[in-house]
């Protein structure tokens, strides 16, 4: 058995170049360097395949924590709408939103501050979508210059600007979401009444005069003299809006004034003589105003 196995060993052997090759250990080798080969490549590719899957779940939880940053920061900014102004920002405010600001003066412990609050903030979400206006906040205790430029003395305050000025103290009755929305959608109606043609506006006088009483509001109403008359006469129909009516007819004659009350007695009307600017005739608008509601209120008492 012994020289079988020798010569079968023996028979294995080749001749290279005058040397012999053990084939037989050669091929053990070999399959033992290829099995060793072939686990490492395995377990390369096995901690590649870890070191990407763990990467991408690190990748994936950055972008969600991002994704979920970036909404609830979206959600916290759609939430709020009224930005509380400071006193050296709020003017430049009222200037960048020449259609209309509606302005809420409150003090921090003031109980109606905190219940007109929600109301304001659901307008201001409402009228967002429809109204190029601007609903803003004040705390009183921080802007005094602004309370005192606005006399303002009772809080909650809502002051209604509008091309750069103040036009009117919202009524104290307005307090609601609904009744906010009413203001401003009145407000932001055309002020002034326009007529076609003068000849309309002539046969319109007589009956004018006739609707209104002794003591009733006058008719102010102004002729296209200028360009700047509709600009005053405008602002003016906001400023006192409710309280009378503002007309304007376009093509002037020439003894047309710029702008003219008119009374039911046609001996009282008054014509402005003064510079066409908003404040002059604010001033001169004013005393008529007043004195006729005075003598309204007396008659009611």
């Amino acid at each position: 058995m012994g020289k079988s196995a020798g010569t079968s060993l023996r028979q294995r052997k080749s001749q290279t170049n005058g040397h012999a090759v053990d084939e037989s250990d050669d091929d053990v080798f070999g399959d033992a360097a290829d099995a060793a080969t072939g686990s490492g490549s395995r377990h390369s590719w096995l901690a590649i395949i870890a070191v990407l899957v763990v990467a991408n779940v690190l990748l994936g939880y950055g972008h969600l924590r991002r994704r979920t940053q970036n909404k609830q920061a979206a959600l916290q900014e759609e939430a709020i709408v009224v930005k509380v102004m400071s006193e050296q920002s709020l003017l430049a405010h009222i200037a960048g939103h020449p259609n209309g600001t509606l302005v809420n003066f409150y003090t921090p412990d003031c109980t109606y501050c905190k219940k007109l609050a929600p109301e304001f903030e659901a307008a201001a979400k409402a009228l967002q979508k429809i109204a190029d206006t601007s609903l803003v906040s004040v705390d009183a205790s921080l802007a005094p210059s602004a309370l005192k430029n606005f006399s303002v003395t009772r809080f909650p305050a809502l002051l209604w600007f509008r091309r750069g000025e103040l036009l009117r103290h919202v009524p104290y009755s307005v307090r609601s979401t609904e009744k906010i929305l009413e203001f401003v959608d009145q407000s932001l109606q055309p002020s002034v009444i326009d007529f076609a043609s003068h000849a309309d506006f002539d046969e319109a006088v007589p009956q004018l005069r006739t609707v209104l009483t002794g003591e009733s509001l006058p008719v102010v109403v102004g002729f296209g003299r200028t360009p700047s008359v509709y600009a005053a006469l405008q602002q003016a129909g906001e400023k006192f809006r409710g309280s009378t009516a503002f007309l304007f007819v376009k093509d002037a004659r020439e003894d047309d004034p710029n702008i003219r009350a008119y009374f039911r007695n046609p001996d009282a009307d008054q014509e402005f003589t003064g510079t066409l600017g908003f404040q002059d005739l604010e001033n001169w608008l004013q005393p008529l105003m007043e004195s006729k509601k005075e003598k309204l209120l007396s008659k009611q008492y």
